[in-house]
């Protein structure tokens, strides 16, 4: 943050958290990772809540109480959480990263609607509805930047809910 990331090296990162610089690559082959590394944590905690969700909760529904799940922190955690997301707003090789980093979220969701509705995971809509849902997380991100609110819980279920009441009609309702 001080620095900025395309000027800090992954050495300055070692030295400043007290580590090698070849242990710091065994965890973090990039820069990226590091900024990037809790959305791969949290994805473990949105998969096991797709996994273990009742079927009468409708699908987009489901999605919507996984991630909330999945995107839990401590208090301690928000200071590192607002960095890391205005370090990814502002930091263009972050932002083109995000596809990337994005891809094991969308894959999930997108498999999680194929399997609940019937679909080919490769289909039209469990694709789109996946890159939807994690686009949503990222506007709610950004507003919560814009926000005085201590934490982005609010504004991240806020635009899940959103987008889950604009596309519920995709699927018939579970009985």
């Amino acid at each position: 943050m001080r620095d900025g990331f395309e000027a800090t090296t992954m050495t300055e990162i070692a030295l400043a958290a007290g580590i090698a610089r070849k242990t710091l690559f065994t965890y973090f082959p990039t820069k990226a990772d590091i900024v990037w590394n809790r959305f791969q944590d949290q994805l473990a905690d949105v998969r096991q809540a797709l996994e273990n969700t009742s079927n009468d909760v409708e699908t987009v529904d489901a999605i919507v109480a996984a991630v909330m799940r999945g995107l839990h922190m401590a208090p301690q955690e928000v200071p590192i959480v607002r960095a890391e997301v205005t370090l990814i707003r502002d930091t263009e090789v972050l932002q083109s990263y995000s596809y990337m980093q994005g891809a094991p979220w969308r894959e999930a969701l997108a498999r999680f609607i194929a399997e609940r509705e019937g679909l080919e995971y490769d289909g039209v809509l469990p694709q789109v509805l996946a890159h939807g849902f994690w686009q949503a997380m990222f506007v709610a991100h950004r507003q919560w930047l814009d926000s005085d609110d201590p934490a982005p819980a609010a504004h991240i279920e806020s635009a899940l809910v959103e987008f889950a009441d604009a596309v519920r009609g995709a699927f018939p309702p579970r009985t």
